[in-house]
């Protein structure tokens, strides 16, 4: 495809941060090319040591991956034995179903409620074999979270044994009270599991780099699994440096904030379902898939790329990223088109979905 081409696509499907890295970041990149003949560190201990610095940690409790998948990889290949079962939602991240459907391990699917993870649900479908519980807090692809409160009530309600893995990939984004503080009940709950990423607020999806915090011994039992050399050179250089710029982080959490409340207002009221988010993206939600295709199909055309979420388990919706602040006039001119267009098959419908 043409540049000029590619310059009128919208990309909005992978929750990419529209501003990129830092521009720290790019010098630190230029820098690390001098050194590019050598082997990266065998498990990146010097940012696994900027981590834990920047988070008050003792290195010991962190693991650096080569993206959060990574991580989820090793979780589910090898903590889960024959026998043993894993939860997580109907809705969720797809890598959770894909990794799971790999290793052939049994997944118990928990209902959301009201588009959120339903923690009460959650416990009903554990037992004395579940060895893995898995939430995105905000879930990916809603944005919903849950809050400290619920997530205490999942922790003291599953055995010990049972590994509670929070992938916070957008945690960065959440301007939520009472979001969970994951850090201090680390310290009070030691199958807590916490999973992070350089791939979104940061701006580094390209480089592959995230990272894992848990007790030592579960820190140690996943390195034990990984495969050296996994995040290379340029990666660590990246995220060591993303670390030190944490006003730019600042920046894009509130240009990120202003950009989704006016998107979602404003989608709202063209009689669009939009469920409260406290991520980077929207979930979109359609009576009917057929609508759903339409509408998506309409965006495409108009060279806007968003995400559909049927391999995520919802096939009634589409995710969009949410952009700058300037693109959201194109998203919103061009989804008032897509309705008058394609109008709901009946006024009833529309509001159902809005109910």
């Amino acid at each position: 495809m043409e540049k000029a081409n590619l310059r009128t696509i919208l990309k909005l499907s992978q929750n990419e941060n529209p501003l990129g890295p830092s521009p720290c970041v790019l010098e630190a990149m230029r820098e690390a090319s001098e050194y590019m003949q050598r082997y990266p560190e065998p498990h990146s201990h010097s940012l696994k040591k900027k981590l834990a610095d920047s988070l008050n940690l003792d290195p010991a409790h962190v693991l650096v991956s080569a993206g959060l998948v990574e991580s989820l990889d090793i979780v589910i290949r090898n903590f889960v034995e024959d026998g043993e079962n894993m939860v997580i939602g109907e809705v969720a991240f797809v890598a959770y179903r894909l990794l799971s459907e790999v290793y052939h391990v049994e997944t118990r699917f928990s209902l959301l409620k009201d588009y959120r993870m339903d923690v009460d649900d959650m416990l009903r479908l554990c037992d004395d074999h579940t060895k893995l519980i898995i939430i995105a807090n905000p879930n990916n692809p809603t944005g919903s979270t849950i809050n400290e409160k619920e997530l205490i009530r999942l922790l003291e309600g599953v055995p010990s044994k049972t590994y509670v893995v929070l992938d916070e990939a957008y945690c960065e984004y959440v301007k939520q009270d009472d979001f969970p503080d994951t850090l201090k009940l680390l310290k009070r709950y030691p199958n807590l599991i916490v999973m992070r990423t350089f791939s979104k607020i940061y701006g580094l999806a390209g480089l592959r780099v995230g990272y894992s915090i848990a007790s030592k011994e579960i820190i140690e039992l996943m390195q034990h699994y990984q495969a050296p050399f996994t995040v290379n050179h340029f990666a660590s250089a990246a995220a060591m440096t993303a670390l030190d710029d944490q006003s730019y982080i600042e920046k894009c959490s509130k240009l990120n904030n202003e950009s989704r409340l006016q998107l979602a207002n404003e989608l709202t009221n063209i009689g669009i379902h939009v469920t409260p988010s406290q991520s980077n993206f929207l979930f979109l939600t359609f009576p009917s898939r057929e609508e759903r295709d339409r509408v998506f199909s309409f965006l495409g055309e108009s060279r806007i790329l968003a995400r559909k979420t049927d391999l995520f388990g919802a096939d009634h919706s589409f995710r969009i990223t949410i952009g700058e602040v300037y693109d959201n006039t194109r998203i919103i001119s061009t989804l008032k088109a897509a309705m008058n267009h394609f109008p709901f098959e009946s006024s009833d419908q529309r509001a159902a979905v809005a109910d």
